[in-house]
């Protein structure tokens, strides 16, 4: 027996997603899933360079013996993230809050860039308080366009950041939300200072807090030269580049080429 065959002994296959016509072998813990190759080419960057063969040699994924093992994830986690293209009610995703969490770590980690934005979809339909969401959003690098309207909703909540919230948040969030806080204050009262007071990494982001505010109550919080250029704003927003995806425009997998 081979170092390959001892390290697999022990390992099972999964109990659901070992699916019948499967070509990509993936062990997470002691299961072994065998899933359709064609979800992890077309949306990861991550595991198209995982998955990638040298000429001449065996396609990895493509048997028991060539499987991708993965480190970190248990297998509930991993069949927790296959639902996503395995779904049986097709558009409707119904799972719990921790589940969609697990999904968009996943997502993240693995740059599944529509999975991500399938998971904060539906995130976004659970309760959570405004720091929470906003930490958790940060900690997984979402787009800062996603999170405007919540640090419009913080900054407007009327009170101030608690120690805990700040610890949570991190400084550089304390202080961008401070100095959204002040240059509302200001623009409300006529104050031209506001320009000079906020820093220009910050400035980009600040400007698009305030006009989503606007946008709210009606009115105008944009204080007088309030910086803000297009540049800094291009740069503030995390936008990649845009491709075709696996999953279709009902956000099921496979629509995009007339898979089931």
């Amino acid at each position: 027996m081979n170092d390959t065959q001892s390290s697999l002994q022990g390992v099972r296959p999964h109990q659901k997603y070992y699916i019948d016509g499967g070509d990509l072998h993936i062990i997470a813990e002691d299961r072994e899933f065998r899933v359709h190759r064609y979800f992890f080419d077309q949306d990861s960057a991550v595991f198209r360079d995982l998955l990638a063969s040298p000429s001449g040699q065996p396609r990895k994924g493509s048997s028991h013996l060539t499987a991708i093992k993965l480190q970190g994830v248990t297998a509930k986690q991993f069949a927790t993230f296959l639902w996503v293209f395995y779904n049986p009610t097709y558009s409707l995703y119904d799972t719990t809050e921790d589940d969609w969490k697990c999904i968009l770590h996943l997502g993240r980690q693995w740059e599944f860039v529509e999975v991500e934005k399938l998971a904060i979809r539906e995130l976004e339909k659970f309760p959570m308080s405004i720091v929470e969401r906003i930490a958790l959003y940060q900690e997984h690098k979402v787009s800062i366009e996603t999170l405007i309207p919540h640090y419009a909703t913080l900054v407007t909540r009327g009170s101030p950041l608690d120690f805990e919230e700040s610890e949570r948040l991190g400084m550089p969030t304390v202080v961008l939300i401070n100095q959204a806080i002040y240059a509302i204050h200001s623009a409300r009262n006529g104050d031209s200072s506001a320009s000079s007071s906020v820093n220009t990494v910050n400035a980009a982001v600040i400007s698009k807090i305030l006009a989503h505010v606007a946008t709210r109550t009606g009115g105008t919080t944009a204080g007088p030269g309030l910086p803000g250029s297009s540049a800094a704003t291009a740069n503030a927003t995390n936008v990649g580049p845009k491709r075709t995806s696996a999953f279709g425009a009902n956000g099921k997998p496979g629509q995009s080429n007339g898979r089931n």
